[in-house]
């Protein structure tokens, strides 16, 4: 449930329900399982990095247009300029224990399922809150969501494998999805 990145919508609290139910039908052994430390911590520094390498990547950009740049991203680059290399560095190496913390995870566990979303979002104007999905995106992990049907508005999960092991995400993402079918 990555409780570390804030609480899910009731929506996507049943979604997940139906998902894990959905999974157990397949023939998968389901447990709630607790992220360990550094997982969380890589979480909470991700935005540096994310931040810094945009500065990095936007810098002619940003140098040379800021006015022209999106508000948001515009704020993102404004926030970058206060990182120093040191705190990059330091993020960075968060996120190297929590890499091999995961490959450790997957050693027990197969796949992860988890959120995709916060919930129904407001409209077309935005892809949603990027929450749950931030961690396995600093992860480099493969994702699959998996559309999961429901009252009104589909709602997805997310299912999360090994570094490198993408078919291994897709064919538990394929289970989940004929398992939803029934």
């Amino acid at each position: 449930r990555q409780e570390f990145a804030g609480e899910a919508q009731p929506e996507a609290e049943r979604t997940l329900e139906r998902a894990v139910r959905a999974a157990e039908r397949g023939g998968a052994r389901v447990t709630a399982l607790t992220l360990p430390d550094p997982l969380p911590e890589a979480f909470r520094r991700h935005g540096v990095i994310q931040d810094f390498e945009a500065l990095q990547a936007l810098g002619w950009e940003y140098a040379n247009g800021r006015a022209a740049l999106p508000p948001v991203l515009g704020a993102q680059l404004d926030r970058a300029q206060a990182l120093s290399a040191a705190e990059y560095d330091d993020a960075r190496r968060h996120a190297h224990r929590a890499r091999r913390a995961l490959k450790d995870l997957f050693s027990e566990y197969d796949a992860l399922l988890t959120f995709s979303a916060t919930g129904i979002e407001p409209g077309p104007e935005t892809t949603g809150d990027p929450r749950f999905n931030r961690l396995w995106t600093l992860m480099g992990v493969p994702c699959v969501t998996v559309p999961v049907p429901g009252d009104g508005l589909p709602l997805g999960v997310q299912v999360v494998a090994r570094f490198g092991d993408d078919g291994r995400a897709l064919a538990v993402a394929r289970m989940i999805g004929q398992a939803l079918a029934v």
